[in-house]
């Protein structure tokens, strides 16, 4: 089976012809990357995890941080898919076919028992060897990282597969299934267990996972080889491995990787927050300097995965105790927003945030704000907040009396167009019922306020998902095709139960697409609901555009096309 190889450096003139053809409106912008003389680092690939929709911007705003483009993967893998012409041979892959043969209907995809699965709000990783040629059977691939400890059997616990556009009626690309790549047995200790999301290397050979114990984690840098191992039975240990101690349980926070440092960002359960240097490129090592790692609070509350800022050079965080955090990655400074409150009701912030690097401003989601569940967005430079919208009751007491109900509430996701024009833009999140705890989706525009694009509640939209009060929702993820329907921005979550109300049936849960033009539902049975989804690419090719994900409740890993979900 072919390795994955790495490519030579591109330099900054050759990349910004790339650029110039992708709009004309890039033009400005492509001039001012072109006026450089400095090399940008090794794009050999196009790695996609859980990350990849935590970092957003806006096209004229991008403007004036042009240098994201070649420091910051996750806004130049973005910027190419979202403007490129319909059916165009960059980053799309193999030439399309006519847009009725990605119907409904048209296609079947695949699913594979793994022996384990991921904890809910866990993502797989998903790798794209070359966006500039068609889609790769051999060298793309998708890993999951297993919540199931190694010991059990020696079975594997990360698990990968290839030939991954492929399916029956028509038959796919890649074949009719798809090929484990590589299972390995990561537990080095009794009880070692994948709880969070892994990242991956920008050419693909390498892998960042945590493996979590009860008092303890290491973050490991697994080089992978291909054919080790078999999904669901035992398997071998990684050969090829670099690890770090961390003094804390892990099990809420997932690694952020800034690729242009080759530092990795990670949030123990004991409320300190890790730097760790030379992650893919180097020799990965803890950082212990005069304030590293960084002691949010002395109370142990659980962080969510933090997201950097490249651009401010912060780390924005959320706590179960209700705050947006900060940190200065220069100076160790930690600055605090309250968002929501803790109690025995709310379980505080869960989803990571989301921020816009190129507007200077963070999103986040919790349950309770003392009145109802928020959405609330804040100045990332000045954490003073900027809009606080409710998204219905959430974990707040009904005014009525009564109890109040624990809720986890993810993460939104932003319309194509708030990447083209914040201010015709929108956001999606899901919320609760303005009196009661089933879910509902809630949509918001934008207006511009001190150049920053900023949260208007007078502009929302909101609808039942469900009738069922024990029914919840994942987080969202998005993604615009430019080669469905002459472009289609489709919405991508699932409800853990009682999908009735988005289509009828899947009483068990479902995974659901939205198709943000005309806000029509499909859905497709998962039981249990979804893990974090990732989405690969907008290739036509056979089966090449799709969605991978694990049920909530079967040791069963997904792919669904984009358009139908078949």
């Amino acid at each position: 089976m072919a390795a994955i190889q790495s490519e030579a450096a591109v330099k900054i003139g050759p990349a910004c012809g790339v650029v110039a053809v992708l709009s004309l409106v890039l033009f400005a912008l492509a001039t001012i990357m072109c006026a450089q003389e400095t090399v940008a680092p090794k794009r050999t690939g196009v790695p996609q995890d859980w990350s990849q929709r935590h970092i957003v911007f806006s096209r004229d705003a991008l403007a004036r941080h042009p240098d994201l483009i070649y420091r910051e993967p996750r806004v130049l893998h973005q910027m190419t898919q979202r403007w490129q012409a319909q059916n165009s041979y960059v980053f799309d892959g193999a030439g399309p076919v006519p847009v009725s043969e990605a119907v409904p209907g048209h296609s079947r995809d695949w699913s594979v028992n793994l022996g384990g699965r991921l904890l809910p709000n866990v993502y797989p990783a998903k790798f794209s060897f070359d966006p500039g040629a068609p889609p790769d059977c051999i060298n793309d691939y998708v890993v999951f990282g297993l919540a199931s400890s190694g010991v059990d059997g020696g079975r594997a616990n990360l698990v990968a597969f290839n030939n991954l556009y492929s399916g029956t009626a028509p038959v796919g690309l890649c074949g009719t299934a798809p090929t484990p790549l590589f299972a390995y047995n990561i537990t080095t200790s009794p009880g070692g267990r994948i709880l969070t999301s892994p990242i991956l290397s920008e050419d693909g050979r390498e892998i960042g996972y945590v493996e979590s114990f009860h008092t303890s984690a290491i973050f490991h840098v697994l080089t992978w080889t291909a054919n080790q191992g078999t999904p669901s039975a035992a398997a071998p240990a990684p050969a090829t491995v670099l690890s770090v101690p961390i003094p804390a349980t892990v099990t809420t926070s997932s690694p952020w990787i800034d690729y242009s440092s080759d530092t990795v960002y990670l949030c123990g359960d004991n409320s300190e927050v890790y730097q760790i240097t030379g992650v893919f490129r180097g020799t990965p090592t803890l950082t212990q300097s005069s304030f590293w790692p960084v002691t949010v609070n002395t109370k142990n509350y659980h962080l969510t995965s933090p997201v950097f800022d490249s651009v401010l050079g912060m780390l924005m965080f959320g706590s179960a105790n209700g705050t947006l955090n900060r940190i200065n990655t220069a100076t160790g400074a930690f600055t605090t927003q309250p968002i929501g409150k803790i109690g025995t009701t709310s379980p505080g912030i869960m989803a990571p945030p989301i921020v816009d690097i190129t507007n200077g401003t963070t999103f986040v989601v919790s349950a309770d704000d003392g009145r109802s569940a928020v959405l609330v967005e804040v100045d990332t430079a000045s954490m003073a907040v900027l809009a606080s919208v409710p998204i219905g009751l959430g974990s707040a007491i009904p005014l009525a009396g009564g109890t109040a109900t624990p809720l986890r509430l993810f993460e939104p996701a932003f319309s194509n167009d708030y990447y083209n024009d914040p201010s015709t833009g929108a956001i999606n999140v899901c919320g609760t019922g303005a009196q009661d705890d089933t879910p509902w989706q809630y949509v918001f525009g934008f207006t511009e306020s001190g150049n920053k694009p900023v949260l208007q509640p007078a502009s929302s939209f909101s609808q039942q998902l469900s009738a069922s009060p024990t029914a919840r929702c994942t987080g969202w993820t998005e993604f615009y095709n430019p080669n469905i329907n002459a472009g289609t921005d489709f919405f991508f979550f699932g409800l853990n139960a009682d999908c009735t109300t988005v289509g009828g049936g899947a009483p068990d849960g479902c995974v659901v697409a939205l198709n943000g033009g005309d806000n029509t539902f499909i859905k497709a049975t998962v039981d249990g609901g979804p893990s974090g989804i990732v989405v690969d690419n907008y290739s036509m090719a056979g089966q090449a555009s799709s969605i991978y994900l694990m049920a909530g409740k079967l040791n069963t890993a997904y792919k669904f096309t984009q358009s139908g979900l078949e």
